[in-house]
């Protein structure tokens, strides 16, 4: 059984410009290999088809040029010596969305700060940050 990730985004609107973040994700480790696909299975699908993910390599032990993801392989890239705490998610429409990645060792207190900014929800329903009707909401 798959865990779902822990997301929480803006409301949808369109992508903002950058370099305000969209929302926030809480991986569980720090390979982006596995949390990848959660993410993807997390995506709203009215928020578009990814077609690429930018990430901050010291934010992973691994760095792969592609990942399986649900039904496909997605490219990845890096940010080049950049610590910059993000994944810039880039969509089939050629629009790009960028999510502030949050520690996986951060403590719950401090990863729903960090993601209550992008939640629509009170801080007592991210005790277990999700989707809308998981924990984070759109």
């Amino acid at each position: 059984m798959a865990l779902r990730a822990r997301t929480s985004f803006a409301p949808l609107v369109s992508a903002r410009p950058a370099p305000e973040p969209d929302g926030a994700w809480w991986p569980r480790s720090r390979s982006l290999a596995h949390e990848l696909a959660s993410f993807f299975e997390a995506w709203p699908p009215e928020r578009g088809r990814i077609q690429r993910i930018l990430y901050s390599s010291p934010d992973w032990d691994d760095h792969p040029h592609s990942v399986t993801v649900p039904g496909r392989r997605v490219k990845t890239g890096t940010f080049p010596r950049e610590d910059t705490h993000v994944l810039t998610v880039s969509m089939a429409d050629r629009s790009d969305h960028v999510i502030t990645v949050v520690d996986p060792s951060a403590s719950t207190t401090e990863a729903h700060r960090l993601m209550s900014g992008f939640s629509d929800t009170d801080e007592s329903d991210m005790a277990l940050p999700r989707w809308s009707g998981e924990g984070g909401s759109l």
